[in-house]
């Protein structure tokens, strides 16, 4: 009837339930076998961590025989071994430090640590309600509780440890030790670390609330550090006035860790003075001690954080460099101007998470920042989207020569067998064989002019002299993209034939006589179309292996010349780390010449290549006497580059990151073909 009339109002709704928690409570503990939850059981209703072995496994026996209907694990129980059975329990308790054996006159006794927990937990609520409430020392454990129900830890380590990753449990009493002779305090497991800092710093402000302390210590502050009057009374007026929001107060205090630092040692300095300690001063010294480690702390997290903001910054930097375009292996391995990886100054999930933030996130519906496009079915390729028409253009220039003499070189060996192809012909035939060739040779560019963002990217290029990609919102032509003439290609690899063939009736009959069978020729047909590119580009790199296994075989002779074969060596490897497979040096350094050098004019542009690379040779040729006692490796390259393009005189050219990637693989070419 009560509990009806208690449930008429917000109290009664409270008592209800709380009524019904008891209850629950009761049934579950009425009905258990756990050793553990009746031993918290047990010293709650008896208001004591301590319970006599003997009068507990009479306890338990009684129990076991009344509940034995309920759980039939209590079966151990109710035997004449019951003793044992609850003493073996008991022992794996004591192994896991949930509870302690120990003597009280001639009995033996058990010490519950989760009963303490709990009693001391409510101690730090009453801290949190009352910030004159001291700290609970070792000296305020419950009489005859031996010393090993407490977990003795160092101050620094365990504040860092649960402050950095918190583990709420009733299954440790901390007794924190501090240094210089502070008396430690009990802090149960079961509170979050953050609340023992916070009082700490809660008591600190108390003290300096009080008007003596406030312009005693205010004035030592300002003393110390003349010239930084107002910086320090902002400093410490917001730690004061602000004491429901003190310990974020001291993790957003940026670069104010120093004036921390001095406060807490003025603080020390001055009630280390006193000769006889009154609980109010232990109180002072012990939220000192706290709160310098906690300061400490966040300090530490502080630069950890500003460390890897920088990294990032480099990232976003590095990502906007020559080749503009990087899969994820390619990001890990990136490394800071000082040589040091950058993956290590973040964690690989950051490095996950800040990618994924640059390439999801924009404003005004526009497209993000960094941007993603896949080459086939490999990994992704990351793009920043003021990189995308540069890259193409570049690109397109790279593949249209490569493309164009890979084409004149097949059609010369078909029409030199009296035979044709059908994009010799036919326009639409020709434009699916510049596909083909594009996707062969230029993969990355291929992908690019298939992704669904670049319609977007052209749309909104504003950049001089755009390039028309898009025509009724169709890509226009390959042929027209790579500025390509089927006629053009056609008249020069019929320029390269004999006389004969240009004699109509004659080359009629010698096609006749000379023309191979279909079946010959259906290999070749399978085949060359779809590789033109690749051709020329082995034969390339044949040439160029060529020329230097015989520079090698020439210098084998003479021990003088040895170091000169192991820098052409040291150069092939770094070719291999810039050059992409499916390119060639001469290829690359005419992609980023195109890119550096914007003088309008060939011979403007010319004399502007020319001073360049002039000035490269002179470069490294006063670098070789370094070289001789240093290993050639990418990055010895990427610091002479940088030195060079970053001098004063390098100012009027704008494209830098460009620059720098042609020095380096000007460099390489130099170093290759050393005579």
């Amino acid at each position: 009837m009560h509990v009806f009339l208690l449930a008429n109002t917000k109290i009664g709704e409270l008592c209800v339930v709380t009524v019904y928690k008891i209850v629950y409570t009761y049934r579950i503990m009425a009905t258990t076998a756990n050793i553990l939850t009746l031993l918290k059981y047990y010293t709650s209703k008896q208001k004591s961590p301590m319970v006599e072995f003997t009068e507990f496994t009479e306890y338990i026996r009684r129990y076991a025989q009344h509940h034995m209907n309920e759980n039939s694990d209590l079966v151990v129980y109710c035997g004449n071994s019951y003793v044992e059975n609850v003493n073996e329990e008991i022992q794996k308790l004591v192994t896991e430090h949930q509870v302690v054996m120990g003597s009280v006159g001639n009995k033996d006794c058990i010490f519950v640590v989760p009963y303490l927990v709990e009693q001391y937990a409510c101690v730090y609520q009453n801290i949190e309600a009352n910030c004159t409430i001291p700290f609970p020392n070792f000296i305020d454990l419950p009489k005859n509780t031996p010393h090993s129900v407490v977990t003795q830890v160092p101050a620094a380590d365990i504040i860092y440890r649960l402050l950095d990753k918190p583990d709420l449990n009733d299954k440790n009493l901390y007794c924190i030790v501090f240094t210089k002779g502070v008396p430690s305090v009990l802090f149960p497991s079961s509170v979050n670390m953050r609340v023992l800092v916070d009082a700490a710093l809660h008591k600190l402000q108390h003290l300096l609330q009080k008007e003596e302390s406030h312009d005693y210590f205010l004035k030592k502050l300002t003393v110390s550090n003349p010239g930084k009057e107002i910086s320090i009374k902002s400093f410490f007026s917001q730690f004061v006035a602000r004491p429901e929001d003190a310990l974020e107060v001291i993790k957003n205090t940026g670069e104010t860790f120093y004036y921390w630092s001095q406060l807490f040692y003025f603080i020390k300095q001055d009630y280390n003075k006193l000769k006889d300690f009154t609980p109010e001063d232990i109180n002072i010294l012990q939220s000192v001690a706290v709160a310098e480690i906690a300061t400490s702390y966040y300090k530490s997290r502080a630069a950890e954080k500003q460390q890897k903001d920088e990294a990032f910054e480099c990232l976003d930097r590095l990502l906007k460099n020559p080749p503009y375009y990087f899969n994820m292996s390619d990001i890990v391995k990136m490394k800071d101007p000082t040589g040091v990886p950058l993956l290590g100054q973040y964690m690989e999930d950051e490095l996950h998470n800040h990618l994924e933030k640059l390439s999801s996130e924009s404003a005004n519906n526009e497209l993000p920042d960094l941007l993603i496009f896949k080459i086939n079915d490999d990994d992704g390729y990351f793009i920043y989207k003021d990189k995308v028409m540069p890259l193409l253009i570049r690109l397109c220039n790279d593949a249209r020569i490569l493309i164009r003499e890979s084409l004149v070189k097949l059609w010369y060996s078909y029409l030199l067998n009296y035979d044709s192809l059908p994009e010799m012909r036919e326009s639409p035939a020709f434009e699916r064989c510049l596909e083909r060739e594009l996707k062969n040779c230029e993969p990355v560019l291929y992908a690019l002019l298939n992704s669904p963002f670049l319609s977007v990217i052209a749309f909104d290029d504003k950049t001089p002299g755009r390039v028309t990609l898009f025509r009724d919102g169709v890509l226009v032509p390959y042929s027209e993209l790579l500025m390509i003439s089927r006629a053009e290609i056609l008249s020069d690899a019929k320029i390269k034939l004999p006389f004969w063939y240009s004699i109509p009736v004659f080359s009629w009959l010698l096609s006749l006589l000379f023309r191979k069978p279909k079946k010959k020729n259906k290999k070749n047909k399978n085949k060359t179309p779809q590789a033109a590119t690749s051709i020329v580009m082995e034969e390339q790199k044949a040439k160029e292996a060529e020329t230097v296994k015989k520079l090698d075989d020439s210098d084998k002779g003479d021990p003088k010349l040895s170091r000169k074969r192991e820098l052409r060596k040291a150069a092939g490897v770094a070719e291999k780390q810039l050059v992409p497979e499916n390119s060639s040096l001469d290829r690359e350094l005419e992609g980023y010449l195109n890119e550096w050098n914007d003088r309008i004019g060939k011979k403007n542009h010319d004399n502007l290549t020319e001073d360049m690379n002039n000035l490269i040779r002179d470069y490294l040729r006063k670098t070789l006497r370094t070289l001789k006692t240093e290993p050639l490796t990418l990055e010895r390259i990427n610091s002479l580059s940088d030195a060079l393009v970053d001098s004063p005189s390098m100012t009027k050219i704008k494209n830098h990151p460009a620059l720098k990637r042609y020095v380096a693989l000007y460099i390489i070419k130099l170093v290759k073909n050393l005579p």
